[in-house]
């Protein structure tokens, strides 16, 4: 096929901007796998401090109730006060079953982010001193910035793949040529014979079947638009 119009070419381009696109994509769910990653180990490092120092307020506010205790029984303080204590005490207690549950949670998260179950996972615990921003950052304008993203990429590789279309359509519009050729030879079994070959070429004109190319043209453009 001579494909003079293009539509060969508009087609494989919108191929690979179709091949483009999913590649973009895939790019796009690795990122977000990454961040949702990054985010999960900085909340576990949250709850892995909280926890420890809930675990050290209560170590304190057992050691506060038992010097109130003794007070108490000596006549410096009120039954009051050392109700007030005590409160305090389990109130503390009580709120470290729920943040040990969320680090459960977090690892948890953590675990089948990276692909595996819970218990084979083997989450290391991160500390928040060992969390640190990068020191230099790349410098670039926002538009090439914006442009790194994989979604914008892929929303491009779209806007081309329609763009090929509108070339496919356009190129159905016109006739195709096509070019053949044969050879081989002619003989007999007593009498060996000459060489044969032929060629042609073929010409097919589009029937516009009421519109319906013209119209295929005017639904890839408006894609397009």
């Amino acid at each position: 096929a001579l494909d003079i119009f293009g539509a060969n070419r508009r087609v494989i381009e919108g191929l690979r901007a179709q091949r483009d696109y999913q590649a973009w994509q895939l790019e796009g769910a690795r990122l977000m796998l990454v961040g949702n990653v990054v985010a999960a180990a900085i909340r576990q490092a949250e709850l892995d401090r909280e926890v420890d120092l809930t675990a050290q307020m209560i170590a304190l506010e057992e050691s506060e109730l038992k010097i109130v205790e003794q007070r108490y029984a000596a006549g410096g303080v009120s039954e009051y006060d050392l109700r007030s204590r005590r409160t305090l005490l389990a109130q503390t207690r009580a709120g470290l079953p729920p943040l040990q549950q969320q680090l459960k949670s977090v690892n948890d998260q953590i675990a089948v982010l990276m692909g595996k179950t819970p218990p084979d996972a083997h989450i290391p615990v991160l500390s928040l001193e060992s969390l640190h921003l990068p020191e230099e950052l790349p410098l670039s304008v926002p538009s090439s910035l914006v442009r790194q993203r994989p979604d914008v990429r892929a929303a491009e590789s779209l806007l081309h793949q329609a763009s090929a279309n509108v070339g496919v359509a356009t190129a159905n519009l016109f006739p195709e040529i096509v070019l053949s050729g044969s050879g081989g030879g002619v003989g007999t079994s007593f009498v060996s014979g000459g060489s044969l070959w032929n060629a042609g070429a073929s010409l097919t004109q589009p029937i516009y079947n009421g519109g319906a190319l013209r119209a295929d043209r005017r639904k890839a453009q408006a894609a397009f638009q």
